[in-house]
């Protein structure tokens, strides 16, 4: 199957991811449903916080502070864990009621209401250390690119860290509904919903942008169908001993990218 097959459609007749979450309910739906407490996102989560910590922890060998940026906060979830972990925390966030809900869960944050992947955008900071969860794949095609173009241009020098993740990896359980998303997508055009990326495309997408991946880490092998017939305490159990064998972590759904500047990474 060649790549241009299992690439995303065009968004000629879908909406821009950048209007995904306008709306007060659809933020509301992201927290309750998405990340409730017994779902296999959070159980992801739990794992993705670990490999957070592991990332920022080796990071602090070298780095006495860190200012550190959210790229597409949402709802303040990874900036939420992340803020008493760094020194300095921003969350940026297109939706003013995502940014709303963020704001009820910070500390110390701050929270800025703007879109950088516009044409133009004036850059209002430089970062050591930058996530962007649940954009790459969710995001059309085009906006992916100038997504990570926008968060590249954000890097404070080659030492700093862009950190981002692909929760639709092809080679994973998922590749098993590629035709019914394939042909769903063909009559609807682009979706948020049901994307898949390989770990070629998005390492193109990084080169696109004047990255450099150094490390993927990956989680997520037994899908949501299968998890929820499992205790939650199982389910994680289960999720977190696999994610320690690197042999299986290019098949998990969730596949977590470290990123350099890739000039910078040359010298």
């Amino acid at each position: 199957m060649d790549e241009q097959a299992k690439s995303d459609v065009d968004t000629s007749v879908a909406a821009s991811y950048r209007r995904q979450f306008a709306g007060t309910s659809k933020a509301e739906e992201y927290d309750e449903i998405q990340y409730n407490p017994r779902s296999y996102s959070d159980v992801l989560w739990q794992i993705e916080q670990d490999q957070l910590v592991e990332i920022v922890d080796e990071f602090r060998h070298t780095h006495e502070s860190i200012e550190y940026l959210d790229f597409a906060a949402g709802t303040g979830r990874i900036v939420a864990f992340m803020e008493d972990k760094v020194d300095q925390a921003t969350g940026i966030e297109i939706s003013a009621a995502m940014v709303g809900r963020a704001q009820q869960k910070l500390r110390q944050s701050k929270l800025i209401c703007s879109d950088i992947t516009a044409e133009g955008a004036e850059i209002e900071g430089k970062y050591d250390f930058i996530t962007a969860f649940r954009f790459v794949l969710n995001a059309e095609p085009s906006l992916r690119q100038s997504g990570l173009e926008a968060l590249a241009a954000r890097l404070r020098d080659k030492t700093s860290l862009l950190v981002f993740n692909n929760h639709g990896n092809f080679y994973s359980h998922k590749l098993l509904l590629w035709p019914f998303h394939k042909l769903h997508s063909l009559r609807k055009g682009y979706q948020t919903e049901g994307n898949y990326l390989t770990n070629g495309q998005v390492h193109r997408l990084a080169r696109n942008a004047g990255l450099e991946i150094t490390r993927t880490i990956g989680c997520g092998f037994l899908g949501g169908k299968v998890a929820r017939f499992l205790p939650i305490k199982a389910a994680t159990a289960i999720e977190r001993g696999l994610a320690r064998w690197r042999v299986f972590r290019p098949f998990g759904v969730n596949q977590l990218y470290i990123a350099r500047s890739a000039e910078t990474m040359r010298h």
